[in-house]
Formats: C-alpha cells, structure tokens, sequence
C-alpha cells in the first residue's frame, strides 16, 4: 500500500464505542494499524477494548469511561490521549442517544435535554477541544454522526432529527473554521445499522403492534438497495478513507453511509 492510503500508526479517539457502530468501527480501524481509544459512558467500554488488544496486542490504545455531556469530562479525555501520543490525527464523535419516538405536541423537557445534552452538546464539546488541539498540530480528521433523520423530517422523530440536523450545520461550520489549518471535517451519516440502538426499536415496535422481532426486521431489507444493514466497519471504511491522503481534499460533507436507503 501507497502512503496515498496508509493510516497505519495514527491515533484515532472514538466515542460510543462501547458497542454498535462505534465497536465496530474501532475494531475495523485497528486492523488497520491505528491506534484506538475508546471512550463511552457504558463501563462496558473496558471489556470491549480488552477484545481489541487481544488480537492486535501491539495496539497502544486504550479505554476511557466518558459522559461526553460533562465539558470538563471531555476536556480530560482529549488531554489524556495528546499526553499518551504526543497528538490527536482522527476523532469520530459517534455518542448519540435516540431517546424515543415522540410526536412534537407530547415531548417532555427533560428528553429535550436529554437527547440534545448528548447529542448536540456533547459532540461540540468533543469537536471543541478536538479543534484547540489540531489548530495547534496543524493537522488532522473530525468526523461527526449524522443521520438521514437529519436531513429529512420524519414524523415521530423530530427530536432526535433536529438534533442530528445541528450536527450537520455544525459539522460545516467547523470544517470553514479549520480549513485554514490544515484540518477537514465531515458527518457520515448511517441509516439502518445493526446495533443494539435499532434492536431496541424493533423491540418495541414489536411490543406495541404484535409482529415478531423477527418479521419487523426481515421487512426492512427489501428497502435497503444493497439488502443489508449497516455496520461499524462500513463507517470505519469512510473515516479511513477521510484520515488518508486520498480523502484530505474532502471538507464540509455529510456522506451517506446508508446501502443506498436515502440519497438526501
């Protein structure tokens, strides 16, 4: 392989990783020789790091319990990794809560705060201080979680949607701001995924109308063009290609990681 697309030896800081999209996506990023901290609010975050490093033992990563809603939580998080590896190339702010289906007329205040603490506030809190450090540096990848739910209005989902929308304009916004240092900064943006987050969906969707689990999920296919859901390692391939040479002229986009659901 080219240096056009090596990302051996880069340190990449990821968060949500526990389980979902964010495992997957530092298990694929380590096969591929970079160095992963993982960081969740889920203690779990230890035991699926430990898996990590006993297949590729030469990891220099690492686990952090982190509620990225805490600034000064975040603010340590990011320290810790710049004093292990002397920088910061790659940081996928992946934490995201769902926090139910809720018709706009009956959303409580306490969800608000829930959804848009983590959501919102917590990934500006990690592109904040992502962002003090690479200005310094003079390099480096942010890649945020975006949603097709953010694009679009779904009814149902115009909590977890505007705030995903945020992502998306913060996500811009900050990719002007870092231009002039050398830093891109871009939102994948999955649809259906294989996670824990969708089961419990289908979970309780299959509660309230009586279809199967099994039948819910076997029904969605058919809409996926590529007629699977997605996965960590599908996100992995695009920040990847993001943190290489190959992908350094790319800033400011919100790219479909979706199997071809949605093209908004």
């Amino acid at each position: 392989m080219t240096a056009f697309r090596e990302i051996a030896g880069k340190t990449a800081l990821i968060t949500g990783a526990a389980r979902g999209i964010g495992q997957g996506c530092a298990e694929a990023l380590a096969a591929e020789g970079v160095h992963v901290v993982l960081a969740d609010v889920l203690p779990e975050v230890e035991k699926t790091w430990e898996d990590i490093h006993a297949r590729y033992p030469e990891n220099r990563g690492f686990a952090l319990t982190v509620d990225i809603s805490r600034e000064e939580q975040v603010r340590s998080m990011v320290d810790r990794v710049v004093e292990t590896f002397g920088r910061l190339d790659i940081i996928y702010n992946n934490a995201g809560i769902n926090g139910g289906e809720w018709e706009i007329s009956d959303v409580t205040e306490e969800v608000i705060d829930r959804v848009f603490g983590v959501n919102l506030k917590g990934t500006m809190f990690c592109c904040k201080y992502a962002a003090v450090q690479m200005k310094k540096q003079r390099f480096g990848t942010i890649v945020n979680t975006g949603s097709f739910y953010g694009k679009v209005g779904h009814a149902k989902s115009g909590l977890y949607g505007a705030s995903k929308a945020a992502i998306h304009t913060l996500t811009q916004a900050l990719a002007l701001e870092m231009a002039p240092y050398g830093v891109t900064v871009n939102a994948v943006c999955p649809a259906l995924a294989a996670t824990e987050m969708h089961w419990a969906y289908l979970r309780k969707e299959a509660a309230e109308t009586g279809v199967s689990f099994e039948e819910l999920a076997k029904r969605e296919l058919p809409g996926i063009p590529l007629g699977r859901l997605g996965t960590g390692a599908d996100s992995a391939g695009a920040i990847a290609w993001l943190a290489s040479e190959s992908g350094s002229y790319v800033t400011g986009q919100l790219i479909n990681v979706n199997g071809g659901l949605d093209f908004t």
